[in-house]
């Protein structure tokens, strides 16, 4: 199955999503997904904008992977939202990015952080979290990615 046709059941998918009442939807619970492809789907994330946008966009990924475990997903963070791979930073709820970062590396979820931003940042490598690993570029390995067949997403 190619890409065209995935986005095409996707969508036949998410426009079914509000046919049913609120009332009737909180009381069936969680929904599982169907798998569409025998594949997982592999996901680079980017995250450069802020805290806020690397705790939502990691809920994301989280909530992603409790539908489909074997998607895969590459999160590249860079410029103003670099610190969330850093030792130490807290959530806007105030707990560490460490624990949900560490708990969704256990799921097979990479953490890319940008060589650019942290040069021009004067931030040592030593400060990123264990399971970042450096990459030139941010916007570079996006790009790669995407000409390996990853799909790309922006929270």
């Amino acid at each position: 199955m190619n890409a065209r046709d995935r986005i095409k059941i996707l969508g036949a998918g998410l426009a079914g999503l509000g046919t049913a009442s609120r009332a009737d939807a909180q009381s069936q619970g969680p929904v599982a997904a169907k798998p569409i492809s025998s594949e997982p789907w592999k996901v680079a994330m980017q995250i450069s904008d802020s805290l806020e946008q690397a705790y939502e966009g990691l809920i994301n990924v989280q909530n992603v992977l409790e539908l489909d475990p074997k998607m895969r997903f590459i999160v590249v963070g860079y410029g103003k939202a670099i610190g969330f791979l850093l030792n130490g930073a807290k959530t806007p709820q105030g707990a560490l990015f460490e624990g949900l970062i560490g708990d969704l590396a256990n799921q097979g979820v990479q953490f890319k952080a940008c060589n650019n931003t942290l040069t021009y940042l004067k931030i040592p490598t030593d400060r990123l979290v264990l399971e970042a690993t450096v990459v030139p570029a941010g916007v570079y390995e996006l790009v790669k990615l995407q000409s390996e067949g990853w799909y790309y997403i922006k929270p």
